[in-house]
């Protein structure tokens, strides 16, 4: 079996697992998004919904991994995009109609409640200054030592490696090809905490409100390594499959934790979000032009979802394609 395609079907595999699992990645008294009685995921009507969605979910799954076999062969780049879209379209798909299913048929319909705090944030709310700042000393280490070491440096070196495992992207030994990759570290690291600062001055306060504060800081780390890592390539060989894998630990563990923390009996009694099912666009999408929140606890996974009835949201939805986009727009460059 080729590694091109080992390559391609990991990742796919990946996402079938987690979206096999996803339904239960949520709070008491939600399933597939939908308001429930809380003992109804273990009713034998909740048992055979989740059935059914796993045995779509499987059938999803299959298909891009076929798909990718077809495709690989050929085109390597395009044989790993199509079937992540074709894969991702379908569970998305599927999961919709279970939010529906479940809502139309075994849903609550309680009157909306809407509260929220005013007292500020706790200690164990804010941003942890001790634990932010160890990744950017990281990144200005890493640019200390190419300073220090930059005749070394080949007067063209690679930068970006195919799912071959060949590389397809050459930079050379000028101050952007140096210190492009620790800059674009220092930017995701920012917006990192951009986003982190703006959950604390506006979104309610929820148990999701410290889990998801802690997994950004932590997250920093495996970033900002993957960032130094691209950086040291023309000096320092690295095996291409480490960043990966650390970032796989890292994630692995992170969601461990989370999902204990989200699900704990002391959860249970947190300030409730809103009750209506309507707001929530194939269960997974918030829209609500009455609640000023920017953001609001996901009613599926962990973290935040943006309201999309707030014209603010799509400003920093913008922010953070154009952030994602810098890369591709630097190239050009």
């Amino acid at each position: 079996m080729k590694p091109e395609f080992l390559l391609a079907v990991v990742p796919l595999l990946l996402i079938g697992v987690l979206f096999q699992y996803m339904p239960l990645i949520t709070r008491r008294g939600i399933y597939f998004s939908a308001s429930v009685d809380p003992e109804f995921p273990r009713s034998e009507d909740g048992r055979r919904v989740l059935r059914s969605y796993r045995w779509q979910a499987a059938l999803w799954t299959i298909l891009a991994c076929v798909l990718a076999a077809l495709l690989v062969p050929q085109s390597p780049q395009y044989g790993v995009t199509f079937p992540v879209l074709l894969m991702v379209v379908g569970l998305v798909y599927s999961y919709w109609l279970k939010f529906r299913e479940v809502h139309d048929r075994y849903g609550l319909r309680r009157p909306e409640v809407r509260e929220t705090s005013l007292s500020p944030a706790t200690e164990g709310e804010g941003i942890r200054f001790w634990v932010v700042v160890p990744p950017f000393l990281a990144l200005a280490a890493a640019a200390f030592y190419l300073h220090a070491h930059w005749d070394q440096i080949p007067a063209q070196f690679p930068m970006h490696w195919g799912i071959n495992g060949e590389p397809n992207r050459w930079a050379n030994r000028d101050f952007l090809g140096v210190y492009g990759a620790l800059l674009m570290g220092a930017v995701m690291n920012l917006l990192f905490l951009v986003f982190a600062w703006t959950l604390v001055h506006m979104s309610r306060k929820s148990i999701m409100l410290p889990v998801t504060l802690r997994m950004l800081e932590v997250l920093l780390y495996p970033l900002t390594l993957s960032f130094v890592t691209a950086s040291l390539m023309p000096l320092v060989r690295v095996p291409l499959w480490i960043v990966p894998a650390v970032i796989l630990a890292f994630s692995a563990g992170l969601f461990v934790w989370a999902y204990q923390k989200i699900t704990a009996p002391v959860a249970t009694g947190e300030t409730p979000e809103p009750q209506n099912d309507s707001y929530w666009r194939a269960g997974m999408f918030y829209y609500n032009p009455g609640d000023p929140a920017i953001f609001v606890p996901k009613r599926v996974g962990i973290g935040y979802t943006m309201n999309f009835a707030n014209k603010a949201a799509w400003f920093v939805l913008a922010g953070i394609l154009l952030i994602a986009l810098m890369p591709a727009l630097m190239k050009g460059k």
